[in-house]
């Protein structure tokens, strides 16, 4: 068994780790760790030139824009406030990646916290927090402003009031976190409708739970009315909000969570997005998020409670048979979808942890169990956390010191190619710059050959930069080779789509992103 002093040593460390992978971990594992949070709040706090997905087409919002306020659009606000009383150069984009990191790193010590309180055997609770500390996802997805990431805090925060409400004996206490609960009901529905999901059974849980403590019918419902008033109050806030901030007015109801199903029920638009096979998040996206052992001692715990289905202590113990409950009815209504993104299941990381640490499993596994573990999570964090696209955001503030620094005549052409979308608020231009055309900005994506060709050809700008893999640039007719000039090598860039051609580059070169400047005596037919 570990010992106090050594576990507080490694929980540090952990820590540390995690504050590591938070501000300095530049890999990019998602477009929407930007599109859904920081691209839209720093875009409107800082007017800056900024892309807006379709989630956010006023036609037919499935965001709601207050999630993303509370979190990133709180400490931009503060800097850029800060920023006029006492900087003369503004908010610089890497104070804004580093403030939107350290929110979400911040909320994701509430997830530790509700381990300590949903875990009561001091032995379990050590040995469950070095497990949650050391996973890959919480120096990956929870450190990054992802809907799915504020989901899984607030199904922590949800389990939390939940033991709350089951263990508390005075009927104020029990009213306060009915309140609290509520509350925060309200807010993941209106962060990720899919909360539904993953809180149906706490809430089947608590109004049994309640019923039975109340007696009678009457004695419950005067216990469960006021907070479902305030439950009414928080929505009726979000809708408000919403709606002045898409429509800017009230006369058009904008209820973000019906749009979201809307718009997820129709298999077109899945399609879209691109469509998986129903059994990926059980058989894949499970063993990676969470490790094939922690989903092996899971399945373990699950199995054991079929055979303490008739004991009266795990009646008891309500929370066991909750979080088996959430486990599986998340897994059944997500596997329903064809659209499976492993972050969809980032919420299931604290329930599996305090299910197998109050099963008293992690006391019986030995140091093969904690060496695999810690080898798989280092190299998933390494994976996502640094590697994964990871020149995009360093080559975005390259070229804010560029074009920070260039003459305000100087007309100047951004193209990004081959590369995942980049967040053009850590590029810090403003909208009036773009608009004017001064700057302007063009993102590939994965397009041809022959378009890249076309954009270069356009336009007549004093500077043309080029961002794209030093692998793809091998890739062009040596006409174009010569006409880029390298700015910019940064390391390490690692493009899983183009996995061949990097090869073909060689280690180093396959692992760089490539800021280039273009010859203006390049003529392109």
């Amino acid at each position: 068994m570990i010992s106090t002093r050594t576990f507080k040593w490694i929980y540090a460390g952990l820590w540390a780790s995690r504050i590591c992978f938070a501000l300095f971990g530049t890999g990019y594992i998602h477009p929407d760790e930007h599109m859904q949070n920081g691209e839209v709040t720093s875009g409107d706090l800082m007017s800056y030139h900024t892309i807006r997905t379709w989630e956010w087409s006023p036609a037919l919002p499935v965001r709601s824009i207050v999630p993303a306020f509370a979190t990133t659009g709180i400490p931009v606000w503060f800097a850029k406030l800060l920023s006029k009383k006492h900087l003369t150069q503004g908010v610089h984009p890497v104070l804004i990646f580093r403030l939107e990191r350290s929110a979400f790193l911040v909320a994701s010590g509430l997830i530790d916290y509700s381990l300590t309180r949903l875990v009561p055997t001091p032995s379990a609770r050590r040995l469950g927090l070095l497990l949650l500390a050391s996973s890959h996802v919480m120096n990956t997805f929870q450190v990054r402003p992802f809907s799915n990431s504020m989901e899984a805090v607030l199904l922590s925060l949800s389990l939390l009031f939940f033991c709350k409400i089951s263990l508390v004996e005075t009927l104020d206490k029990q009213r306060y976190f009915l309140h609290l609960l509520c509350m925060t009901f309200v807010t993941g529905i209106f962060t990720r409708p899919t909360f539904l999901i993953f809180g149906a059974p706490i809430a089947y849980q608590v109004a049994i739970g309640t019923f039975t403590y109340a007696g009678t019918a009457t004695r419950w419902l005067r216990l469960v009315v006021p907070p479902l008033f305030t439950a009414a109050g928080v929505c009726t806030a979000f809708l408000v909000v919403d709606t002045l901030y898409f429509r800017g007015t009230l006369n058009d109801l904008v209820v973000t969570p019906f749009n979201f199903l809307v718009y997820n029920f129709a298999s077109q638009n899945l399609a879209e997005h691109g469509l998986h096979p129903r059994w990926l998040h059980v058989f894949v996206n499970v063993p990676m998020l969470f490790g094939p052992w922690v989903t092996w001692l899971a399945v373990g715990a699950i199995a054991d409670s079929a055979t303490l289905s008739n004991d009266k202590s795990f009646e008891v113990d309500v929370l066991r048979p909750t979080i088996i409950q959430i486990i599986i009815l998340s897994l059944a209504v997500l596997s329903v979808q064809p659209h499976q993104e492993p972050r969809f299941l980032v919420p299931l990381l604290l329930p599996l942890i305090v299910l197998i640490a109050n099963t008293g499993r992690l006391a019986h596994v030995g140091k093969a169990f904690w060496v695999s573990c810690s080898i798989f999570n280092f190299a998933l964090a390494i994976l996502f956390g640094i590697l994964h696209q990871g020149g995009i955001v360093p080559s975005l503030f390259h070229l804010h010191s560029v074009v920070a620094d260039a003459s305000l005549i100087t007309r100047t052409n951004i193209i990004y190619w081959k590369t995942y979308i980049p967040p053009l608020h850590l590029l810090g231009v403003s909208e009036r710059d773009v608009s004017t055309g001064l700057i302007s900005f063009i993102d590939l994506a994965g397009a041809s050959q022959d378009d890249l060709v076309a954009s270069l050809s356009a336009g007549d700008y004093d500077k043309t930069f080029i961002v794209t893999p030093v692998a793809m640039r091998y890739t062009l007719p040596a006409a174009i080779m010569g006409c880029m000039e390298l700015n910019q090598s940064i390391f390490p860039h690692l493009d899983l789509d183009h996995i061949s051609e990097s090869i073909d580059t060689g280690v180093l070169d396959g692992l760089r992103l490539g800021v280039y400047t273009l010859s203006r005596n390049c003529v392109f037919v």
